[in-house]
């Protein structure tokens, strides 16, 4: 069976899997609050549970848990459970409220969430055991300079879950001294299921590799420069009977609807949450002098200049010596407390009233100070750009970045969102920030 059958398959069998461990999840939760259950309490738990277990796929989708699991990191494939099975409790009570259905008792969601929890997480641990006895390595092929092909050889190493074999590296060097019929004589020899490109492979090069992948069951996988994220967000139109893409401007688009979004969002958050920032506060004065709120000066928009506000995770005047440095993950200013709010991204939170005075949106590339911007702006090219809209509380990159994530990195993720951003992409990109919390990834 080809491999792309084979995860159409497996696909199936996670998304049947994953509603039955959602109804069994309920059940045991009836069964263990009621010695025995009442026809009402059925009644109303049936009437709930279509959309609960809709919504639930909704979920799990946005959460990227029916794409190829056995390419990504078990932690990525699991943990997203955590947060994504709070967020259907609590759409499961909004919907029992809603529908006034009492005869469904509130304590059998309390008692369902551990349960729902732990099933999903064996349930998809045994799948991803199984999954991989039948499903082979891909084979692939790194083409592009040693620098990049090194990065990509370790992202590959450390961040999938052994689903790769490398079985050539090529520097773009060796490969623009090639003629067609060698590049296609060497690739053909290995066969590979994936090429993955270099950005800075020149463009013929890509071009020739993009054709010869067209006669051949191989899938290009490129590592875009900016010119190729703008030409890859374009929209498809026409005049007459010729098609073409506009490529479109950098510009904030629906933004009086995602700022009343924003604005709701955020009064919600402070609102729900003020007895932890509360509490917060306290540890903080607790655990070390200073104030608890650290202030700094940030760039956003066409350089307007913003203060932003975070909790204290630093010692008092931790940059008085040093001047302004970039925070490490094991940074020996950080104090016992300050590990706690950095690991869990609590030290955020007081960015929700930056998003009420509108200095930065929630979802956009994170606003940096003017020390580093200047000097990003002169060592990388196409930096500026992500300047064109405004800043955010959390975007692509702290999804997908680290604290050891180079700018240029951060940079094309932060370019990718800006081309490709709607409604959708913003809830997806929520969503996920609070699986980091769950995953463990540390983004600034």
């Amino acid at each position: 069976m080809k491999d792309k059958k084979k995860e159409s398959l497996f696909n199936i069998i996670r998304l049947v899997g994953d509603v039955l461990i959602i109804h069994f999840s309920f059940i045991i939760a009836f069964h263990l609050r009621f010695e025995e259950i009442m026809i009402n309490n059925l009644r109303a738990y049936y009437q709930n549970i279509p959309f609960i277990i809709i919504f639930s796929l909704i979920i799990f989708s946005l959460y990227n848990l029916y794409s190829n699991q056995i390419l990504k990191p078990v932690n990525d494939n699991l943990l997203a459970f955590i947060p994504a099975c709070i967020i259907i409790i609590l759409f499961s009570v909004t919907v029992s409220y809603f529908f006034q259905t009492y005869q469904f008792p509130r304590s059998i969601f309390l008692i369902a969430l551990p349960i729902l929890i732990f099933l999903l997480i064996l349930w998809r641990y045994l799948l991803l055991i199984v999954q991989k006895k039948f499903t082979k390595n891909k084979n692939i092929i790194l083409i592009g300079s040693k620098k990049n092909t090194n990065k990509l050889k370790t992202n590959i190493d450390k961040y999938t879950n052994n689903g790769f074999n490398i079985k050539k590296i090529i520097l773009n060097t060796d490969f623009e001294k090639l003629d067609k019929k060698e590049k296609s004589q060497i690739i053909k020899e290995i066969d590979p299921d994936i090429i993955f490109i270099s950005f800075d492979l020149p463009i013929k090069d890509k071009k020739e590799l993009f054709y010869l992948s067209l006669d051949s069951d191989w899938t290009i996988s490129i590592i875009p420069e900016f010119y190729e994220i703008m030409v890859a967000g374009g929209k498809l139109n026409q005049i007459g009977e010729l098609p073409f893409y506009n490529i479109i401007s950098m510009s904030n688009n629906n933004y009086l609807f995602k700022r009343m979004f924003e604005v709701i969002f955020s009064m919600l958050t402070i609102i729900i949450l003020f007895p932890l920032i509360i509490l917060i506060s306290l540890m903080i004065k607790i655990d070390s002098q200073g104030p608890v709120f650290h202030k700094q000066d940030r760039v956003s928009k066409n350089g307007q200049k913003f203060i932003i506000y975070k909790f204290r995770t630093m010692v008092k005047n931790a940059e008085k010596k040093s001047g302004p440095i970039l925070s490490t993950k094991s940074d020996s200013r950080t104090t016992r407390f300050g590990r706690f709010l950095r690991k869990t991204k609590l030290d955020e939170l007081p960015q929700f009233y930056n998003v009420l005075r509108g200095d930065i949106s929630l979802i956009g590339p994170r606003p940096e100070r003017s020390h580093f911007i200047n000097k990003y702006n002169r060592n990388i090219k196409d930096y500026h750009y992500r300047q064109k809209v405004k800043s955010g509380l959390t975007g692509l990159a702290q999804i997908y970045g680290f604290y050891n994530t180079e700018p240029e990195d951060k940079l094309r993720m932060d370019l990718i969102y800006i081309n490709n951003r709607n409604i959708l992409f913003d809830l997806k990109i929520i969503l996920n920030t609070l699986k980091t919390i769950f995953t463990g990834n540390k983004f600034k």
